[in-house]
């Protein structure tokens, strides 16, 4: 498992994809009651092992994109470079065998992982502060080729200063992946992936959906810069 993912992005080529994203935010409470702030439509490119991003609708519209995203809650943009996460040597990630499952034919071993916060590549951004925050969660493979199929990762306790209280700070994160064909090939790639962040008493909630894989060749042309 640990030798399929540390190869995971030497394996893909280049690529394009379409990005579905709706952003939701609630209070902080049992039963979150979710209100949507915008669902956006982007453009990834992967190439050269680096992902890029290029938003083309906001809410359906072409137009005034920056005026039509709500600013100030969390933005999520983390669905490729999460899972080295788990599995980054330096780290440190701790392994602990959970179970076995059946999903759609295939046998998945199930592990748990820990990284401490000592080691953490785990980092809150926000307003300049850098936190960083331990982090556990579930990985679960294909028992036979070791291929992470689905990963759950979910901070542990961080907080924040502000107006000389600590606020609290959390993150989780689920990634379902998937073998799709790109110009006749296949390659292991994100689904649909699931993220919650936590500030203070206020949810973000993204839900992310990662259609249309296609090749990406030198007769592209993407441009990408601030919105």
């Amino acid at each position: 498992m640990k030798e399929a993912a540390a190869s995971y992005n030497d394996r893909l080529q280049d690529f394009l994809a379409t990005q579905t994203m709706t952003r939701s935010t609630a209070s902080t409470g049992a039963n979150p009651r979710w209100k949507v702030l915008e669902t956006q439509e982007s453009e990834l490119s992967y190439v050269g092992h680096k992902v890029n991003s290029k938003l083309l609708k906001v809410n359906g519209k072409t137009t005034n994109l920056d005026k039509e995203v709500k600013r100030g809650y969390f933005i999520f943009s983390d669905e490729f470079g999460a899972l080295q996460r788990v599995f980054d040597p330096k780290a440190n990630p701790e392994f602990e065998w959970d179970h076995v499952e059946l999903s759609e034919g295939k046998r998945l071993c199930v592990f748990r992982y820990r990284i401490a916060k000592a080691n953490t590549n785990f980092v809150f951004y926000s307003d300049g502060d850098k936190t960083p925050a331990a982090h556990h969660g579930l990985v679960s493979a294909d028992c036979d080729t070791g291929m992470v199929m689905r990963f759950h990762l979910e901070t542990e306790s961080a907080t924040v200063r502000r107006a000389g209280r600590d606020v609290p700070l959390g993150y989780e994160l689920n990634v379902r992946y998937a073998f799709t064909a790109i110009a006749g090939q296949e390659f292991l790639l994100p689904q649909v992936a699931e993220a919650i962040s936590l500030f203070n008493t206020r949810l973000t909630k993204a839900e992310v959906k990662f259609q249309q894989y296609r090749k990406y060749d030198s007769s592209s042309t993407i441009t990408f810069g601030d919105r």
